[in-house]
């Protein structure tokens, strides 16, 4: 008889706990303002992070188009150089094949009028 009403006891108590332990407590009106607050603040955070890396990644496309605008550049500089660089060298080939064809020319002068004096002498 005795564990039979200790056994009662046990599951009165048990039951209890059960109920107590599944009610869930209500949320004052002020819990809630805070909790809403709080997810408020959290999605202005995120979307101000979503503002500032779209912000950083665009800034990141100007400045590779902006590179590759300047590397472009650069190499139409370079083209222009090599150009001039090869213009400039032809230009001095001509002019020494000039003065050496200018040279023959004087020697070829000089031969001949020394031909003629020695004719004239002779």
């Amino acid at each position: 008889m005795a564990a039979i009403i200790a056994a009662g006891l046990m599951a009165t108590n048990f039951s209890a706990f059960q109920v107590y332990g599944q009610e869930s407590p209500e949320m004052s009106n002020r819990d809630k303002e805070r909790t809403d607050s709080l997810q408020k603040v959290d999605m202005q955070v995120m979307e101000q992070q979503r503002a500032d890396n779209k912000d950083a990644l665009d800034n990141a496309k100007d400045a590779s188009m902006e590179s590759q605008a300047k590397a472009k550049e650069a190499q139409r500089v370079e083209r222009d150089a090599t150009v001039a660089s090869r213009e400039s060298k032809k230009a001095l080939r001509m002019e020494r094949n000039a003065q050496k064809a200018r040279r023959n020319a004087d020697r070829q002068t000089q031969k001949a009028s020394d031909a003629r004096v020695k004719s004239d002498s002779n």
